[in-house]
């Protein structure tokens, strides 16, 4: 057994590496398609199917110890990456060009399940909205996640099918947590939007009882 740090990332890969050292032990298969990945961006517009937001953005992982999987949130954006003159505005954000949404490609997302001991891809389950958030796994064989549509989601750790799905009427684009009062699980998540991917706005937190 190794120590190790796990974390995925834009390019669509979960990351193994010795935690004591960095050393990258494996990476996975891709959980997103990868069609010009490395491609350079050009004065007409270069097409990467990732998008700049991923992959996976910054929404956290999940890691299932027992069934050895870690589940993670992908966004499918294809855009087109431009190179476009522009002046270093002093200290605000400066790209150098610029990217672009393709009006005629479906923004979608996936959430994937990934074997942390081989890097296979285990399951996934595709969503019509692009995933931003984050993934909760409980040892109760459970994993939660929401979309950007408001729907929040209750899957089957081992296997990935959906077990249960509730309409909190705002963009889930935070991770769910757990916990007990009184010997009773809980999982809440706030349901408030995401100005990245223009999410709906709310203002709630919704709390499930587990049976």
């Amino acid at each position: 057994m190794t120590k190790v740090a796990i974390h995925a990332g834009k390019t669509g890969h979960v990351y193994v590496h010795d935690r004591a050292t960095g050393e990258l032990i494996r990476f996975s298969e891709a959980m997103v398609p990868q069609d010009g990945l490395w491609t350079l961006p050009t004065k007409e517009g270069a097409k990467m199917m990732l998008g700049a937001n991923g992959g996976v953005e910054w929404s956290p992982m999940a890691i299932h110890p027992e069934a050895r999987l870690a589940f993670a949130a992908n966004l499918l954006q294809p855009m087109t990456y431009h190179v476009e003159a522009s002046k270093y505005p002093g200290g605000k954000l400066w790209l150098g060009g610029a990217f672009k949404t393709i009006p005629s490609e479906k923004q979608s997302g996936r959430l994937s399940a990934v074997n942390i001991d081989t890097g296979k891809v285990a399951w996934k389950f595709d969503t019509d909205e692009p995933l931003i958030g984050g993934v909760l796994a409980t040892a109760g064989d459970l994993v939660f996640n929401g979309e950007a549509n408001g729907l929040f989601r209750a899957f089957d750790a081992k296997n990935g099918k959906k077990l249960w799905e509730y309409q909190t009427g705002a963009g889930v684009n935070a991770p769910a947590v757990s916990y007990s009062v009184g010997g009773k699980q809980y999982v809440a998540v706030a349901s408030g939007g995401n100005n990245q991917i223009d999410a709906k706005r709310g203002n709630s937190v919704v709390v499930f009882a587990l049976p």
